[in-house]
């Protein structure tokens, strides 16, 4: 198996796309090296499952961004109008 030090410090950053990175890069060395049909589609499963997880938190976060983005123009067309 990879050696998990990085997966540990990822998990205890509490940033949830790092451990979630850490943990893709795991299951991708993991199943590399292994070698029966069972576990494949195991770990096969749940790498699928953590990387719709990341696309997901990826999809949020840039929807943050363009509300935020979104509320600043409206906050300044509000206050060019009062003016």
């Amino acid at each position: 198996m990879a050696d998990s030090g990085g997966l540990a410090a990822a998990v205890a950053s509490g940033d949830q796309v790092t451990a979630l990175t850490a943990l893709r890069d795991r299951l991708a060395a993991d199943l590399e090296m292994c070698e029966s049909p069972r576990d494949v589609a195991a770990l096969a499963g749940r790498l699928q499952s953590v990387l719709a997880e990341i696309a997901a938190s990826s999809t949020s976060e840039e929807g943050s961004f363009l509300d935020d983005l979104a509320k600043r123009r409206r906050d300044r067309q509000s206050a060019s109008a009062s003016s």
